[in-house]
């Protein structure tokens, strides 16, 4: 991964070429946090991005990962980004500390406080750059090479995250992370299941059970960590080992279709409870009158033999719709589930106008739903229970619900059952 190499040259160019005048705009314009994630785009393609995990942070999520700090950042602190990337935390971790007189000076003070990790060379001499000119624009007199300057940063170093044990970790203070989102091999202990996992719940578990008690700890999560039903149990070791909050943020950046969360808090063994989802007054959820369930048929898997049904998936339904007749017909062998019932796309966004787009089934004959579907059916069987469901659907309340109880882009059974209904 040296796909940075010619964006780090760019800046030791700059560096080398500053003397009496500085040109601050293009000083700044070299530490710029919102810069660093169109830069990757130039050297990387999206897949590229999403395999390494990388997607730099921006200001606004540097800023407010660092005010959830629990305690300031000092010149006796040692904060860490176990995957810093390019350094946009370490960074914005560094604008608490002061500036001295002269670069030498400064980095030596910072080159004690600040300590971070990362698989690429690349990434980690950019963030020693970086630092470097953020030193620079903020007054500190260059009175050194830049092989001396890089010398203060013995902390910044390529290492793998998870090869830490506690042991390396005990002077640690602080902890701020933005950890890869990519998947991961399910690690298959403690509460893990088999399959893929979300790396950052992986990376984010291990430093929890690493760290040194009193730390303090600020990361920026995909939002399904906090929402997935897969993700109970990570969330239930979290709520016992760290006292603190999470903190809904919206979307990652404009280019980045991902929901994330600021989690932060004091690492202590708690009885004390996180409040993942915000709490909503006494209601009747609609599992009380509905069965829900994601629709039985996978297109690209399940043969196409068996009794053939009317076939309904997201092409064929149409929003806020009641379809008697289906003209579509597919053999299955799977259970076909008899009308009338609504389905729900799976797939649905916070920018989305509706998070829950509904259409009512309401033929005579079984049908075989496809697994992009969720079925909400009645338990009393009725037309009737379907058209409410369908205003309920489509208000602005189970918008409401939604956009503060998952962000991620797939609905879940769990949380579909959750809609109030009355």
């Amino acid at each position: 991964m040296n796909q940075l190499n010619r964006h780090n040259h760019t800046l030791k160019y700059f560096f080398e070429s500053i003397e009496d005048v500085i040109d601050t705009g293009q000083l700044k314009e070299m530490v710029d946090l919102d810069s660093m994630d169109g830069v990757l785009r130039g050297c990387l393609s999206i897949d590229e991005m999403r395999e390494a995990g990388s997607f730099f942070t921006g200001q606004h999520l540097s800023t407010a990962a660092v005010k959830k700090m629990r305690r300031a950042i000092t010149f006796d602190s040692v904060v860490l980004d176990p995957t810093c990337g390019a350094g946009n935390l370490l960074i914005e971790c560094s604008r608490q500390l002061g500036v001295q007189k002269s670069l030498s000076q400064t980095l030596e003070i910072w080159g004690k406080v600040l300590r971070g990790y990362d698989l690429y060379e690349s990434f980690i001499e950019a963030t020693k750059l970086r630092i470097t000119l953020e030193a620079l624009n903020r007054g500190a007199v260059k009175d050194c090479s830049l092989e001396e300057a890089m010398l203060y940063f013995p902390n910044i170093r390529v290492v793998d995250a998870m090869s830490l044990e506690s042991e390396d970790l005990l002077d640690v203070t602080h902890t701020i992370m933005n950890p890869p989102f990519s998947s991961w091999d399910s690690p298959k202990i403690n509460y893990w299941k088999q399959g893929k996992v979300n790396a950052a719940g992986v990376l984010f578990d291990h430093y929890i059970r690493n760290l040194p008690k009193e730390c303090t700890i600020s990361a920026i999560l995909p939002d399904v960590l906090r929402s997935g039903s897969r993700y109970g149990g990570w969330r239930d070791f979290i709520s016992k080992n760290m006292e603190g909050s999470c903190a809904i943020v919206g979307r990652f950046n404009d280019k980045t279709d991902i929901d994330v969360f600021i989690l932060d808090g004091t690492l202590v063994p708690t009885e004390l409870n996180f409040t993942w989802f915000p709490k909503l007054d006494e209601y009747t959820p609609i599992s009380d009158f509905f069965d829900v369930c994601i629709g039985p048929l996978v297109a690209y898997r399940d043969p196409l033999e068996g009794p053939s049904y009317p076939y309904i998936h997201p092409k064929n339904a149409p929003l806020w719709e009641t379809i008697r007749k289906l003209d579509e017909y597919r053999k299955f062998k799977g259970r076909a589930i008899e009308p009338p019932f609504v389905v729900i796309r799976r797939t649905s966004s916070p920018s989305d106008k509706y998070r829950a787009s509904g259409t009512i089934i309401a033929g005579k004959e079984p049908v075989a739903v496809e697994n992009h579907m969720i079925v909400i059916k009645p338990k009393n069987s009725t037309l009737k229970d379907c058209n409410r469901l369908l205003k309920v659907l489509k208000s602005p309340q189970t918008n409401n619900f939604f956009n503060h109880r998952i962000r991620c882009r797939h609905l879940t059974v769990g949380v579909v059952k959750e809609i109030p209904f009355e």
